[in-house]
C-alpha cells in the first residue's frame, strides 16, 4: 500500500509541475512577442523644402455656354514643405502667392489686356487679393496617388484632393506633379458674367509642379 501511495503522489506531483511549466512557457512567449512589438518603430518621415524658384502652379478657368473660352496661366509658390513616409506624402503645406497671377493664354486685345484680367481676378469679384494675399493647401494624409488636404482661399477652408501624376525621388530631393480641381463657389469666388449666354464654370483647375530638396 505504501508503494502505491508513493507512486501516486509522485505521478500527481509530476502532472502539477508539468502544468505549471507549460503555463510559464506560454507567458514567456507572449512576453517576448510583446517586447518585439514594442521595439518596432514607425518609419521615420523625411522632410523636403519646396524650391519656389523651380516650382510652379498652372491655373485654368473658363466659361460654358454659347460662347466658350478659357484663360490660363501661372501663379507662384511663396513657400512650402512636404513630408514623406515610406514613399507616401503624409504631411506638408504649400503657400501660394496670390499677387503673382500671370496669364499665359492669348485671348486678349488692346481693350482687354492681361493686366486687366489680373486686376479683375484680384478684386472682390474673385480672389480679393488685397485682403487675402495668400492661399494654402495643408496635407492631412494620402491614399495611393490621392493626397488629401485642406485648401484655404479667401479665408474659406474646404477638404480637397490632389491627384498625383508622378513622384520621383533622388538622394537629394524629389519632384512631383499633380492636379486639383476646386469649386470656386465654396470659396466665395462668385462673380457672375454679365452676358446671359456666357456662364463662368464653377470649376478651376490647378496643376502643381513641385521641386523639393532635403
Amino acid at each position: 500500500m505504501k508503494k502505491i501511495n508513493l507512486f501516486t503522489m509522485a505521478l500527481g506531483l509530476g502532472v502539477i509541475l508539468s502544468s505549471c511549466g507549460g503555463g510559464s512557457n506560454t507567458e514567456a512567449t507572449k512576453t517576448e512577442e510583446n517586447a518585439t512589438t514594442e521595439t518596432k518603430t514607425e518609419a521615420a518621415a523625411t522632410n523636403y523644402n519646396v524650391n519656389t524658384a523651380e516650382s510652379n502652379i498652372r491655373w485654368e478657368g473658363g466659361t460654358a455656354g454659347v460662347t466658350v473660352y478659357s484663360h490660363f496661366g501661372d501663379i507662384k509658390i511663396k513657400e512650402g514643405a512636404v513630408e514623406v513616409t515610406d514613399g507616401n506624402v503624409t504631411g506638408g503645406k504649400i503657400v501660394v502667392d496670390m499677387t503673382t497671377i500671370e496669364p499665359k493664354d492669348e485671348g486678349y486685345s488692346e481693350e482687354n489686356t492681361p493686366a486687366d484680367l489680373v486686376g479683375h481676378l484680384s478684386t472682390g469679384d474673385f480672389f480679393l487679393v488685397e485682403e487675402f494675399p495668400t492661399a494654402t493647401f495643408e496635407v492631412t494624409g494620402s491614399e495611393g496617388n490621392n493626397v488629401m488636404g485642406n485648401l484655404t482661399i479667401r479665408g474659406k477652408s474646404n477638404p480637397e484632393t490632389i491627384v498625383l501624376e508622378n513622384v520621383d525621388f533622388t538622394e537629394s530631393g524629389m519632384t512631383t506633379t499633380g492636379k486639383l480641381t476646386f469649386d470656386r463657389q465654396k470659396y466665395d469666388v462668385k462673380w457672375a458674367h454679365y452676358l446671359k449666354d456666357v456662364v463662368l464654370k464653377d470649376e478651376i483647375d490647378l496643376t502643381f509642379s513641385l521641386v523639393a530638396s532635403k
